[in-house]
């Protein structure tokens, strides 16, 4: 690996970032102040929160987070399935359950206590909104038997894009003290640092990582060598390897809120929203000055000083204060500053910084909880179209490159169940459908159409049952339960259905037999009394 090749696209990855610096400082000291380490080092437990007078911003962020979070990537249900590609396959129910149960298998992986994937998403959307590009590296914990999921600090972190768009090198840096780099990459300090790990092992020094496509890939290759992505720790400054390495698959998932042409890196709702952000703290700073002189206006004093020294201490006594004739020798100036006006237009910078983080998308829904299902519905599938370019964003720059991470490495892990024979025909072709909050949105206009069908016709059907002989109830029913994201396992194979009616038109057939039969008997005595009283001559 040519290293001095690597550490010059680093600096060129560097200087080419340094605009988006100078704004990323400023979007971080009035949003997101822990993260204000683009342009200057601050040291631990250092104060970060002198330019951010309000605070909207960074609550409107930690919102719109909350938001999208339970819209596209909810904990708390499935938000993506595995499904084939061939869709005649995907209609087999062997198929389907074992795509379901590989499904639950790989979100018990990534709900694992041990991977801290909702913590750490939660941290990449958190840059998402603020920075407009938010990173995660899915990496194999423990040799394969647990995943773990690391969100990556932007201060810290350059990509680079390749011919087809998509990221495909990522460079990371990282301050490490001499014990942590002998601790993780044992031997391979370079000689210069070996005495001091000795006396200072605590001496911090910059630690590198950079991934990108091998070059010279051959599948064939024994090892990381014949992996189709390059992972290589370095220390820069002393152009020193500290360790090569690969990946079988991409282990980031690298989300950008919005990409202008030519750039690489998103641009956020609070890069858009930065002036209303700085009129605001600059507005809550004025406001803050001009209530204390209300609250705590200055005194104008005689300029003979007979009121020296002057206490303004609760129950104090100041002699000298009113004159001869009981008039008050001392007055507040009044400013006659408007504090109501500069209220007022901080709360429309307010509802200008929440319309940028899309939280009017989301009010509706809290405001009117009166509504009924279908108006939900209704409501819900509005709002899924106006956040659907940037859920389209997370799922395909985010969820899918992780959900491929994953497979891959519960694949080599043996952790994933065995294939039903016709998927192993298929050779395992799989596909990512999302299957989100606001996914099932969108499609509930179909679910509405079924839903909104059936209550028209049920009370047709009451005068003219054959009404109902216009549709297909049984498919009607699973084509709803589908739109509403019911598991496979809970619905019964085609097979077992077409058992069932069989049985049951056998039962009823049995039945009516059953039901005739006194009849028939019946019929058969009064035949044989017809016949003996001299009726019809027996043939």
């Amino acid at each position: 690996m040519n290293l001095d090749k690597i550490c010059h696209r680093l600096e060129e990855a560097k200087n080419g970032r340094a605009n988006w610096d100078t704004i990323f400082q400023q979007i971080a000291e009035r949003v997101l102040p822990q993260a204000a380490d683009f342009t200057s080092i601050r040291t631990n437990g250092e104060r970060r929160t002198e330019l951010m007078f309000d605070a909207t911003a960074a609550l409107a962020s930690q919102k719109a987070v909350a938001a999208i979070a339970s819209f596209i990537w909810p904990s708390n249900q499935r938000y993506q399935k595995l499904t084939v590609s061939d869709k005649s396959l995907a209609k087999v129910h062997s198929v389907k359950a074992y795509m379901d149960t590989l499904t639950d298998v790989l979100f018990e992986a990534r709900y694992s206590p041990r991977a801290a994937f909702e913590a750490q998403m939660g941290e990449a959307g958190l840059q998402f909104f603020v920075f407009g590009t938010g990173l995660m590296f899915v990496e194999d914990n423990l040799r394969g038997r647990a995943l773990r999921y690391k969100s990556l600090h932007l201060a810290q972190t350059y990509i680079v894009e390749g011919a087809s768009g998509a990221v495909d090198t990522v460079f990371r840096c990282w301050p490490w003290s001499l014990r942590q780099i002998e601790e993780r990459f044992p031997g391979k300090l370079p000689e210069k640092y070996r005495g001091r790990l000795e006396t200072n092992p605590d001496f911090v020094i910059d630690v590198a990582q950079v991934v990108m496509p091998r070059t010279d890939y051959d599948p064939g290759r024994p090892g990381y060598m014949g992996w189709p992505w390059a992972s290589c720790y370095f220390i820069p400054d002393d152009k020193a390897i500290l360790e090569e390495g690969g990946f079988r698959s991409w282990p980031f998932g690298v989300m950008r809120y919005m990409t202008s042409p030519g750039e690489v890196y998103g641009r956020s709702p609070a890069w858009l929203a930065l002036s209303d952000i700085r009129v605001l703290n600059t507005m809550k700073r004025t406001l803050l000055q001009a209530a204390q002189k209300v609250v705590d206006p200055p005194l104008l004093l005689p300029e003979d000083g007979v009121l020296q020294p002057f206490s303004l201490n609760p129950g104090s006594l100041n002699f000298g204060g009113v004159d001869d004739q009981g008039r008050q020798l001392v007055h507040p100036l009044v400013s006659n500053a408007r504090v109501d006006i500069g209220i007022d237009l901080m709360d429309k910078e307010r509802e200008i910084i929440g319309s940028a983080f899309m939280l009017d998308v989301f009010r509706a829904l809290v405001e009117n909880p009166q509504m009924t299902a279908t108006q939900t519905l209704e409501l819900m599938q509005e709002r899924a179209m106006l956040v659907s370019p940037i859920g389209g964003r997370i799922e395909s720059e985010g969820l899918g490159p992780i959900t491929e991470r994953e497979i891959e490495l519960l694949t080599h892990a043996g952790q994933l169940p065995e294939m039903p024979p016709e998927l192993i025909e298929a050779q395992g072709e799989y596909r990512i459908e999302y299957t989100s909050p606001m996914r099932r949105a969108m499609r509930a206009s179909d679910g509405i159409a079924i839903t909104r069908t059936f209550e028209a016709v049920l009370p047709m059907s009451q005068a003219d049952p054959a009404v109902l002989d216009a549709f297909d109830i049984p498919a009607s029913a699973r084509e709803l339960a589908e739109i509403n994201g019911m598991p496979a396992k809970l619905l019964r194979d085609p097979k077992a259905i077409k058992a069932m009616q069989d049985q049951r038109a056998q039962a009823q057939e049995m039945q009516s037999l059953v039901e005739a039969a006194p009849a028939v008997s019946q019929a058969a005595a009064n035949l044989t009394k017809f016949q003996a009283a001299g009726g019809i001559p027996q043939l």
